[in-house]
């Protein structure tokens, strides 16, 4: 059974009842307490101990949410984000609809187009057209997991007031006699366009690495559809944790380098062009909540892990192979050895 020990308010070491004061001592700091001093810190202390266990079941509840299957009415236990997820017990799928309640419901979604063995396929299709990966990549590794995930994505439509500045030049050659002459005009390039962006994704779950969602794209959008819960269930689900504010530097970066890229496309005129500033202001905007369909799949070769995605819509797959050592020397030996062949013909053909 638990031990009790009564401390001193003032300093917490022991306190002892003295029989003659009807008072109890404390032999450190000299104090002294009458038995209604006690109740009150006992009370006040039996309060601070009820904060500090609410609080802390209140972080547990927020880590992990415990709900029940339908099917089996065994616990299924998820993180926060979680939304559909299955049942370890008889693999029954779940959506979770609480999770999706006020701000964390979707506008839209754009259904799954693609099955699990379409994925499978996909990313034996992906090794056949990789010559440098280790020849037995596709023969010894296995897929270790294949999840069907509803990623949450925060699609933006802007209006973009958009300048750059360059320096353009004009380079001509010409010969004369036995004489060759080189022209350069330099010219000052500006350019300025009003450019219309409609839904430009940027990825709002932590877990997932933008990189590799930014790669997927592009996605149809003509499938989007009104949000309903029944299409999740069969797949994971995963609302926002990255709010649509945090997106705003990534989405802006986008912007200011599509910009850029359609600047340069008018400035066809000129041999080179060196830009030294461009500008991409945001003039209004618009940010829709919805999730996309991706397939994550887990392999494991030689004791490394490796993470693919693909797009479950259009099937495009993307993710880091491993790389063949022996093959990309063999590579590097061939076209060495034919830079050198290709050397020694064209010295030839000098003499």
């Amino acid at each position: 059974m638990e031990a009790v020990s009564y401390q001193c308010p003032n300093c917490g070491a022991p306190l002892e009842f003295h029989s003659e004061t009807q008072k109890w001592d404390c032999k450190f700091c000299l104090s002294s307490f009458e038995e209604s001093d006690l109740e009150e810190y006992n009370r006040k202390q039996e309060q601070k101990q009820k904060e500090e266990q609410e609080e802390e079941e209140e972080q547990y509840r927020a880590e992990k949410k415990c709900y029940f299957c339908p099917n089996c009415g065994a616990e299924l236990i998820t993180d926060e984000e979680t939304v559909a997820t299955f049942c370890t017990f008889c693999g029954n799928p779940s959506v979770l609809p609480k999770k999706l309640e006020g701000e964390f419901r979707p506008k839209a979604l754009i259904p799954f187009k693609l099955d699990k063995e379409k994925a499978k396929q996909a990313l034996f299709d992906l090794c056949k057209r990789k010559p440098l990966l280790p020849k037995d990549f596709t023969e010894k590794t296995h897929i270790e997991k294949i999840t069907g995930v509803y990623v949450p994505f925060w699609l933006h439509d802007c209006y973009v007031d958009a300048r750059m500045q360059a320096v353009g030049e004009k380079i001509r050659v010409w010969r004369t006699g036995n004489t060759e002459y080189t022209k350069t005009d330099l010219y000052e390039v500006e350019r300025e366009a009003a450019l219309t962006y409609q839904n430009l994704p940027a990825d709002a779950s932590q877990k997932m690495e933008d990189g590799m969602m930014d790669a997927l794209e592009p996605f149809s959008y003509e499938d989007l559809k009104k949000f309903n819960m029944a299409f999740l269930s069969g797949y994971f689900a995963q609302r926002y944790d990255v709010p649509k504010e945090a997106c705003a530097d990534r989405v802006r970066e986008r912007i200011r380098k599509s910009a850029e890229d359609k600047l340069r496309d008018t400035c066809t005129a000129y041999t080179t062009l060196k830009v030294s500033n461009v500008d991409a202001q945001i003039v209004s905007s618009n940010c829709n909540y919805v999730m996309l369909p991706v397939w994550l799949l887990y392999t494991k070769y030689r004791g490394k892990d490796y993470l693919f995605a693909m797009n479950g819509q259009t099937g495009k797959m993307v993710g880091n192979l491993p790389l063949s050592i022996g093959r990309a020397a063999a590579l590097a030996g061939i076209i060495a050895a034919a830079v050198t062949i290709l050397g020694t013909i064209g010295g030839l053909l000098l003499c």
